[in-house]
């Protein structure tokens, strides 16, 4: 009789276990894994990229043929009936929770909306450490673009900006928590990272092959899209920029080139005012590293043209801003980037 009841109350406590009845393996979902958004008659235009999880787990040899991917593209007068829409036309359950960089147009920029933020924001399976970034190119295209090597999108600048900035630093990578907070601040400016791709530069045998490159970006004050400026004119940016960790300089002396690396730049700024005039003074301080050099040339000339090299970048960075009417050192409000009368005169005491 005791065993009966211990049987009996074992068999009561099983229905309190849980189960794994609506388990799901990792097949049995699409992985949407950048989202891009345009504007045009009205609509949002929502591009997808799919990426097969499959091809990208690490193996010893390399992949033989370059792994599929696919791009969604869908309408609607909002992001979420885009997405609803996409959603409608998938042969599995699309999740979202493994989107890891957005790009936004310069139509959407142009509108000053901020339902993108709100979106991902409202989205539980979305993270605002995500990449994000702005394009002038063409979402087909972006997203078409496969890695070197055979291997997936997820190996290209689109997921792994950070990478090619530390080598290379020029323009910062932001996320979408970055981007969100900055827009919020009438003292902050954003600049957000202009994305875009050429088949100029590398050959796969004789085939021209496209790769993804930072182009430029566009300086954002308080939600107000300002114009776009290219790398080059932002090149007086990174002296500024602490998180620069690698910029190359190239300069030219007795018809030699001469090449060095920069990293880690200190600055600081001083208004100081003069007969009833602000002036600044801009003060930076950064080490490098001559990796080029054909000809014997004194050090101290050397530094010299730096140096000028230098303060020449970032005075033309504010007048391209000040042609601009947009400010990628300061925000408007900044008596740097007054129009109507020009308050501030650069000074440099040491680049």
């Amino acid at each position: 009789m005791f065993r009966i009841c211990k049987i009996w109350l074992t068999l009561q406590l099983l229905l309190f276990l849980s189960g794994c009845w609506d388990e799901k393996t990792i097949q049995d979902f699409h992985y949407i894994t950048a989202i891009g958004i345009d504007f045009k008659d009205g609509e949002y235009i929502v591009y997808t990229q799919l990426v097969d999880f499959a091809a990208v787990a690490k193996t010893e040899a390399k992949p033989t043929q370059a792994p599929p991917v696919y791009v969604g593209k869908q309408k609607g007068r909002s992001i979420s009936i885009a997405i609803n829409k996409l959603m409608r036309n998938t042969q599995q359950s699309l999740y979202l929770g493994h989107v890891s960089t957005f790009v936004i147009s310069e139509n959407v920029l142009n509108r000053q909306s901020t339902e993108i933020v709100d979106y991902i924001y409202r989205n539980q399976l979305l993270r605002y450490s995500s990449n994000i970034f702005a394009t002038k190119s063409s979402m087909d295209e972006l997203f078409s673009i496969n890695g070197f090597f055979n291997l997936s999108p997820l190996y290209t600048t689109l997921y792994f900006p950070d990478d090619v900035y530390r080598i290379r630093s020029f323009i910062q990578p932001i996320t979408v928590q970055r981007y969100y907070s900055d827009q919020r601040e009438k003292a902050s400016t954003t600049i957000l990272p202009s994305i875009s791709w050429n088949d100029k530069i590398w050959k796969e045998k004789d085939k021209n092959r496209k790769s993804l490159y930072m182009d430029g970006a566009f300086v954002i004050y308080y939600k107000v899209s300002q114009p776009w400026f290219s790398e080059k004119e932002l090149s007086g940016l990174r002296w500024l920029t602490k998180r620069t960790n690698k910029t190359p300089v190239n300069i030219t002396m007795n018809k030699q080139d001469i090449y060095a690396s920069f990293s880690h730049p200190v600055h600081k700024v001083k208004p100081v005012l003069k007969d009833g005039k602000y002036k600044f003074d801009i003060e930076i301080d950064v080490s490098g590293k001559i990796l080029g050099l054909d000809t014997q040339i004194d050090i101290d000339k050397i530094k010299r043209k730096f140096e000028i090299q230098i303060k020449k970048e970032i005075l033309s960075t504010f007048k391209t801003g000040l042609q601009k009417n947009a400010g990628p050192f300061k925000p408007r409000q900044n008596p740097l980037y007054k129009r109507d009368k020009i308050l501030a005169k650069e000074s440099f005491k040491r680049a």
